[in-house]
């Protein structure tokens, strides 16, 4: 095999190698973008279930209340004055 021979097969591996870096560069970014979406959509949900908590414990105080009311006027209605 002469030198030319070698230094073209070299070159071609070369090239391959920048092709399948690109490849793997282009895959990695790709990747990078995914996670983060990922990232966004994890905060976000984050932020909804704290949200949604907050709401919950303020339903749940009102329905407390109103609880408490129902009872009152329930007892009012059911005493032996009336």
């Amino acid at each position: 095999m002469s030198l030319f021979d070698r230094l073209t097969e070299m070159g071609k591996a070369a090239l391959t190698t920048d092709v399948q870096l690109q490849h793997q560069q282009a895959g990695l970014n790709e990747l990078r973008m995914e996670f983060r979406t990922l990232a966004e959509t994890v905060q976000k949900l984050g932020e909804r279930v704290t949200r949604l908590e907050t709401q919950r414990e303020s339903d749940l105080a009102r329905l407390q209340i109103e609880v408490e009311r129902a009872e009152m006027r329930l007892s009012r209605q059911l005493s032996p004055s009336n």
